[in-house]
């Protein structure tokens, strides 16, 4: 049974996942020392995309994990072979000069890395690990499996401590390994897991009092985090309460508006947009480069820094959502299903990520 609340609340945080690349591209790219207005305003919504993504795919991964690993190939195998072809391709553009900034040809044993390690697009990596895990916790520890959310809350507030020894391994021009993402996002994915009696109870419960609480506590943490760079301290929390603010917006929220009706379509084909929106940035990066868009965009960078954000997101959010139709209805599908040799049955043409109830998936990316 198809769950709107689901497709809708994953349409929004690929919206949030495409504005935070396309403020990233302004910071990297345009900006030099000054901080764009689309910037802290992702770093502010951090808490919550991620998390948010990565409680659904878990909530929706239940079923599959009471099945043998066998019956769930598509989850696992057919995953990791999305996230090599993909990433393969990416670092292929890094052959060209322009696309390096400079830098050298990154070394064949950096690419073997980039490959067996989670860098660009961790999301897709961090899937099949997070299941695997999650398989094997919830059959070896049986009822007291929930009980390794505190172990993992711990693990992911003290992630950022994993960033100085993880970003050694890959040097530029590639991205660094993705690792402590992995150890930030996991404890939201396991909580989906266990968490789908209480997040029923939430949105039965759901108000607008309970929905402005949620936005106010929020904005009351989330600002002396980012003042005072307290990630350690108050990422977790803050998570957590936009978690539970995202159970009374879906719950409040009139699926039926258009807004919400194009968040759901979005949300139940998110794998193409979240693969290509990268690519896209990657190119519109290397035309502001040799067109001299730069020096336009640098000469009100005000301006630049609060529309051009946004005016990107929602078209390259159509055109990914383009290419996915396009791919899978030719012979190219296989860019974005794994052969029916690998995972054992006939590839659906709708993405794992876009399944209800049943994926352990959804969808970013960086955090």
């Amino acid at each position: 049974m198809k769950l709107p609340w689901v497709d809708f609340a994953k349409g929004l945080c690929m919206v949030l996942v495409v504005l935070f690349h396309s403020a990233l591209f302004m910071e990297t790219q345009v900006n030099g020392d000054v901080v764009g207005f689309w910037w802290p305003v992702s770093e502010a919504l951090s808490p919550i995309r991620m998390p948010l993504f990565f409680f659904i795919s878990g909530l929706l991964s239940v079923s599959a994990l009471g099945k043998g690993l066998g019956q769930s190939r598509q989850r696992t195998l057919g995953l990791y072979y999305v996230y090599l072809i993909w990433t393969f391709l990416f670092l292929m553009r890094l052959w060209l000069p322009l696309s390096r900034n400079g830098a050298p040809a990154p070394s064949a044993g950096d690419l073997v890395l980039s490959l067996l390690l989670p860098t660009s697009f961790w999301y897709l990596y961090a899937l099949p690990v997070f299941f695997l895990a999650s398989w094997l916790l919830t059959r070896a520890l049986g009822r007291f499996s929930a009980y390794v959310l505190i172990p993992l809350a711990l693990l992911s507030a003290l992630s950022p401590l994993l960033e100085p020894l993880t970003q050694p391994i890959v040097t530029a021009p590639l991205d660094a390994l993705k690792v402590p993402s992995l150890a930030t996002h996991f404890v939201w994915f396991y909580l989906g897991v266990h968490g789908r009696s209480l997040w029923d109870r939430l949105m039965a419960s759901a108000s607008y009092g309970r929905l402005a609480l949620a936005a106010a506590a929020y904005t009351a943490l989330v600002v002396p985090m980012m003042l005072f760079d307290l990630k350690l301290e108050l990422k977790v929390p803050l998570s957590c309460l936009a978690l539970f603010a995202m159970a009374q917006l879906v719950a409040l929220v009139r699926m039926d508006a258009r807004v919400p009706r194009w968040l759901q379509n979005l949300g139940s084909q998110t794998l193409p947009v979240y693969i290509f929106h990268i690519f896209l940035i990657s190119v519109i990066s290397a035309l502001v480069k040799v067109s001299g868009l730069l020096q336009l965009l640098q000469s009100n960078l005000p301006l630049s820094n609060a529309l051009l954000p946004p005016l990107m997101t929602i078209p390259i959010v159509v055109a990914t959502v383009w290419l996915g139709k396009l791919i899978r209805s030719g012979p190219l599908w296989w860019l974005l299903q794994a052969p029916p040799a690998l995972v054992g049955r006939k590839p659906a043409r709708t993405p794992v990520a876009a399944e209800v109830p049943g994926p352990g998936q959804a969808g970013p990316v960086s955090s």
